[in-house]
């Protein structure tokens, strides 16, 4: 059975990870006999920050919060070794830009947390498939901005959009029924679920997107290492 990777920002939109997307890819996953393995930071991008701002940030519990979404174990971003995938996914959701990067307040000055560089990068560095919906397509372009150059789809957020063509990345306008495929780079996109698009079409490209990343995948082994060397068993 694949194992496929899935980032976690936290319950909800506005906050953390689109419910939408993650149900949906879920699904869709189940019917591709793909393995999910939940994945979430163990503090937002915030509390990386010195002095007055880390301390402003709330204190979350993003393990209490994914387990509210995914059915079995979560795992800390942290404790694994991108070896062990398949591949990785990243659904949508304003999380992916204020918990797992600081885009959203910093802008061209944004940082990512460093353990979600380092996995995005060891997925790509052996080759295998990135899946981003949404917001998520940001974190992507932040690990790797020092070493390519993405092809994404786009989103309902013009600014966003800006700012990511402002850094370089190429955006194309996209159906939320529609996946962008950037062969270059193994990277799949599509826009996702928002409050005020189609659910149906929404979930139309995020299963293309399943599909697709599920079908280059590869068998994987059957634990996770964390940094420890003590495996986690994942069950078939």
């Amino acid at each position: 059975m694949k194992k496929i990777g899935i980032i976690l920002s936290g319950l909800g939109y506005e906050e953390g990870t689109s419910v939408w997307d993650v149900a949906y890819l879920l699904r869709e996953m189940e019917r591709c006999n793909a393995k999910p393995i939940p994945l979430v930071p163990d503090t937002c991008i915030e509390h990386r920050f010195p002095g007055a701002r880390g301390k402003a940030a709330p204190q979350r519990n993003f393990l209490s919060e994914a387990k509210k979404m995914i059915r079995g174990d979560v795992f800390l971003i942290g404790d694994v070794d991108p070896a062990q995938f398949d591949g990785l996914l990243i659904p949508g959701g304003k999380g992916c830009i204020t918990v797992l990067c600081s885009m959203l307040r910093d802008g061209s000055k944004a940082q990512i947390l460093p353990e979600i560089r380092e996995l995005i990068a060891g997925i790509y560095a052996r080759k295998k498939t990135i899946g981003a919906i949404g917001y998520g397509s940001v974190l992507p372009v932040l690990a790797l901005r020092a070493t390519a150059r993405l092809l994404i789809a786009g989103m309902n957020d013009a600014e966003i959009i800006g700012f990511l063509r402002r850094i370089g990345t190429d955006v194309v306008k996209s159906q939320l029924d529609e996946v962008v495929v950037d062969e270059e780079n193994n990277l799949l996109s599509t826009p996702g679920t928002s409050p005020k698009g189609s659910f149906l079409r929404a979930s139309m490209g995020i299963e293309i997107l399943v599909r697709e990343l599920t079908e280059y995948a590869l068998p994987s082994e059957k634990t996770i290492e964390n940094k420890s060397n003590q495996q986690t068993k994942i069950q078939e």
